[in-house]
């Protein structure tokens, strides 16, 4: 009986993880500045924002991202493994943090609420556990690194985004004279746009290490074997493109609508900004909220064109960034304090 539940929870990990690497593909928007610039048809730049973020995933699946959530967290008190269970509080924790937030119209980062939820449920089961030392429980060095880089993450956007637009601005942008020569390098643009997507969805791709992370847990903790892993990872890659296809569309439609009036100029900087920090975010196998970084990239342009922004909108939507981890962290905890209550974990 027992092996018969452990089996089901394991499929029902799977399902989940694979579900989440459809919200992934769902929320990104990273097509939005390209479906503006009018460079291509809509469901062909689907179609290659899909694929590439996908690609994304499966290029990086064999450790970086995937690792740090499906392992390098935890420390030796924990054998570097989860239990399903825990697994599992994770994944319900921060996907009905994520849901609530929908629902209220509060922006919020998938990434910080994994990773909020991973930290809940560990300090509970290290508690509870009584055979755990939470002073081990942690690789408190990895972890301090990925908190410390959601800060640096964004701040660096910003700073690349306004160092790029200045130097364009000064070495080329202000030296074209006349609508002519300003639309004709627009159009270049266009297609250096297109360029800078697909370089930048790949990198999205390659730090969602959400949905894969919980398939390397079960790897780990020998639920699964790595040619499953691999299985299974492909699957979570080709709902991400699912996902960017059927359910991204209208996220992407909305905020293309909004930025008919962005020159392909300022895309370009903007995504190449954001694509320079998730690639070393990824190689440093570091999650972050890419949402926070283009956030930032945005600011970063408006403010290098001397444009107003919205601190007030800022200031709130930070408060939210700061306590998506706590309360995930709370919501875990209390959600895994409940089960083991009741003889799971």
């Amino acid at each position: 009986m027992a092996a018969e539940i452990d089996l089901i929870l394991i499929i029902v990990l799977i399902v989940m993880a694979v579900a989440l690497a459809f919200s992934i593909g769902a929320n990104d928007e990273t097509l939005a500045s390209l479906i503006g610039a009018g460079v291509l048809k809509f469901k062909i730049a689907l179609i290659i924002g899909g694929t590439a973020i996908g690609a994304g995933m499966i290029m990086f699946s064999g450790g970086f991202v995937p690792e740090t959530v499906g392992r390098s967290l935890l420390g030796e008190g924990l054998q570097s493994q989860y239990t399903n269970i825990m697994l599992l509080t994770v994944l319900i924790s921060s996907i009905v943090w994520l849901v609530l937030g929908s629902f209220a119209g509060i922006p919020l980062s998938s990434t910080h609420s994994l990773i909020g939820s991973i930290v809940g449920v560990v300090i509970v089961y290290s508690i509870s556990q009584g055979g755990v030392d939470l002073a081990t429980a942690f690789n408190y060095t990895k972890l301090g690194n990925v908190v410390l880089s959601w800060f640096i993450s964004p701040i660096s956007g910003f700073l690349i985004t306004y160092l790029l637009y200045k130097v364009s601005a000064k070495f080329f942008l202000s030296r074209l004279k006349g609508l002519n020569q300003i639309e004709k390098s627009e159009k270049s643009f266009k297609w250096l746009l297109l360029i800078a997507v697909i370089f930048a969805e790949i990198w999205v791709g390659a730090n969602s290490g959400e949905a894969l992370g919980i398939l390397l847990g079960l790897r780990e903790n020998g639920s699964i074997d790595n040619a499953q892993y691999i299985t299974y990872a492909v699957f979570c890659a080709i709902f991400a493109f699912l996902g960017i296809y059927f359910a991204a569309r209208y996220v992407i439609r909305n905020l293309a609508s909004h930025m008919i009036d962005t020159r392909p100029s300022e895309g370009f900087i903007i995504q190449v900004s954001s694509a320079i920090i998730l690639m070393i975010a990824t190689l440093w196998a570091l999650p972050i909220s890419h949402s926070h970084v283009i956030v930032f990239c945005i600011i970063g342009m408006s403010i290098a064109q001397k444009k107003e922004v919205d601190y007030k909108g800022l200031g709130k939507m930070g408060i939210y960034w700061v306590l998506t981890f706590p309360i995930a962290a709370s919501l875990a905890g209390f959600l895994y304090f409940i089960l083991s209550s009741f003889g799971l974990s």
